[in-house]
């Protein structure tokens, strides 16, 4: 039922897209719907919830997870390949390509899920300052996530949504790589003599 209100908000925008027309699309009636979403924004905001920015972490396999504590930044790399390989779902593409459209970048559920995407990155770093691995002096934990997520949370929105051609989505994999070694560099420095 998401997927096909996220195909309808896409297709009509936010504010052309109904509950009747989703009622209609997914073969319920409008009043099934109101039993379970107290309107439009509420299916909006649980098409985000599902599709929108999760917990990187949790698109980590075991082994890869392992790397948390014996290969930081090799544990780095493999959550941006883990991350963009998610981002390359057509129904992920397709909500940033909505969310940029209808002006809905600055909603507060938006603004929520980016904060809970973000917190566990933050204390990803946060016991990397703890175990020496990054020094204490560089930045917050905070600061550390929002330098590394920020720029691929940016490039995903100008460039990883659903009209982006193939061409444009791959320059911007590979500008997303860029960004994660050029952090890992700085941060992951082996010289603490800064």
């Amino acid at each position: 039922m998401l997927s096909a209100a996220l195909r309808l908000f896409a297709r009509n925008g936010y504010a052309g897209t109904s509950i009747r027309s989703i009622a209609r699309e997914v073969g319920l009636s409008e009043s099934v719907l109101y039993a379970h979403f107290a309107g439009k924004q509420a299916i909006f905001d649980a098409v985000l919830a599902t599709l929108g920015p999760t917990n990187p972490l949790d698109m980590m396999d075991a082994a890869t997870a392992a790397l948390v504590d014996t290969d930081p930044p090799q544990y780095l790399r493999e959550l941006v390949r883990a991350v963009l390989e998610g981002w390359e779902h057509e129904d992920a593409r397709l909500l940033i390509s909505v969310m940029a459209q209808d002006g809905l970048l600055h909603s507060p559920a938006l603004q929520q899920a980016i904060s809970a995407m973000r917190l566990p990155v933050s204390r990803l770093f946060e016991h990397w300052i703890a175990a020496d691995q990054i020094p204490a002096d560089l930045a917050t934990p905070e600061d550390l996530a929002m330098s590394f997520t920020g720029l691929i949370g940016l490039t995903r929105v100008l460039h990883l949504h659903a009209h982006a051609p193939d061409e444009e989505r791959t320059r911007a994999r590979a500008e997303i790589s860029r960004h994660a070694e050029t952090f890992i560099r700085l941060v992951f420095r082996s010289d603490s003599g800064h």
